[in-house]
């Protein structure tokens, strides 16, 4: 994978693969809700749906048809630190897909009759994820776990904030976060190089410099975080505080999770789920940020099964750091590498990895030192992680649907049922 810097700073990231017969193209852009405030929150979301209403030259259909004409993918999505748009598109079109991301993305029509129709769409967002149980223990967890911080902001907004969200809040939006020093491109697989880079250069080189994103601290809070509402199912969320992205801890922490929780063969999946029956999905898994994280055991259960759910997963929990096996790590090492080996012989897995690096960090990731960094994870080193970050003393614990009150769920936390 090749870099080029344009001059006012915008970075470019070359996969190459003649062999293939489509080319993936994709924008990472430093605008999300840690960007964002209170009385703005969920414009970053908001823009990366109004770009497909139209650009300046394009109507709502000449974006769609155009795409279909081209037989080519557009889409995108919003994260807590960045947005990312991109296309797909057969190796013959990708310039022509590429010029169409572009012009949505860098010269958007805000029509404001477009903003009144998107809103309406985004409020239904809204309500859906409102309706998903773990959709709303995920949002209630991190508003609570992050409280103080930008981090604590939904992608989505609040429903208030996107009915009063306004054009001019999108121009300052645009004008602050989509400038070159805050955007990385990824072309992989079958291009035509000078043809993708002189339109970079054509719609790119004009955006002014900016200033490069400052990712805000992030520090992750205790407590119990309940909310009753008529689901068949209980979500719960248990979490702990977590390290960032570049914290060299984190290999060991994702053989923890697999062994605890990620895997089919995971102590978790095979206790709860297998043996007793109690939930249908239970997981262990990081969320991990630039600047902190936490990390996370959710379960989707039925309000009855809770207290014995909890219990065990307490329980194995308390004896992972002890009773962790050689096995275990070996198991988990093997099935980590794999995936990420596997995710390797995709172009859009490589780019997204490197747009992601690039603009978090300011340079790219050697995937040789993520498998160093894997395969030196020893028994030792596991267990010393799982003692010093799945301490239940620290935990915090969100549940959505069924729930009890705070003094059933802090006894079990404690060990006290």
């Amino acid at each position: 994978m090749r870099e080029i810097t344009l001059s006012n700073g915008l970075r470019v990231l070359l996969l190459p693969q003649a062999h293939l017969q489509s080319a993936y193209f994709g924008l990472w852009v430093a605008a999300g809700p840690v960007f964002e405030t209170k009385e703005n929150n969920g414009v970053s979301h908001f823009i990366e749906h109004i770009v497909f209403k139209g650009s300046e030259t394009r109507s709502t259909l000449d974006i769609a048809q155009g795409a279909d004409r081209l037989g080519a993918t557009l889409n995108a999505y919003t994260s807590k630190e960045y947005t990312h748009f991109y296309t797909r598109a057969l190796a013959e079109n990708i310039t022509e897909a590429a010029e169409l991301l572009l012009d949505m993305v860098l010269r958007p029509r805000l029509d404001e009759t477009d903003i009144k129709t998107e809103r309406g769409v985004i409020l239904e967002e809204i309500g859906m994820c409102e309706d998903d149980p773990a959709d709303l223990c995920y949002e209630l967890a991190e508003s609570s776990l992050f409280d103080g911080s930008p981090y604590a902001l939904e992608i989505l907004g609040k429903r208030d904030t996107v009915r009063r969200m306004t054009k001019s809040q999108f121009c300052a939006q645009l004008d602050d976060c989509y400038t070159a020093r805050r955007i990385v491109i990824g072309v992989g697989g079958n291009f035509d190089e000078a043809a993708v880079l002189a339109l970079i250069e054509k719609m790119c080189g004009g955006l002014p410099p900016g200033e490069a994103p400052v990712w805000p601290p992030l520090a992750v809070k205790q407590g119990v975080y309940l909310k009753k509402a008529r689901f068949e199912q209980t979500h719960l969320l248990l979490s702990f505080p977590g390290i960032g992205l570049r914290h060299p801890d984190r290999f060991a922490l994702q053989v923890v999770l697999f062994v605890l929780g990620t895997g089919a063969s995971s102590r978790l999946n095979q206790r709860i789920r297998e043996q007793l029956g109690l939930v249908y999905q239970i997981d262990a898994w990081a969320g991990r940020f630039l600047t902190g994280g936490y990390l996370a055991v959710t379960l989707s259960l039925s309000g009855e099964n809770q207290q014995t759910a909890l219990e065990e997963t307490c329980k194995i929990i308390r004896d992972l750091p002890d009773s962790l096996e050689e096995d275990e790590v070996q198991i988990a090492k093997a099935k980590l590498r794999a995936s990420f080996l596997m995710s390797r012989e995709q172009p859009h897995a490589v780019l997204a990895a490197g747009g992601h690096d690039l603009l978090l960090f300011e340079h790219l990731i050697d995937d040789e030192a993520l498998l160093r960094g894997l395969e030196d994870v020893t028994l030792a080193a596991a267990k010393d992680a799982a003692a010093r970050y799945l301490n239940l003393s620290a935990a915090a614990l969100t549940a959505v649907g069924q729930v009890r009150n705070e003094a059933f769920y802090k006894a079990i936390l404690q060990g006290e049922t």
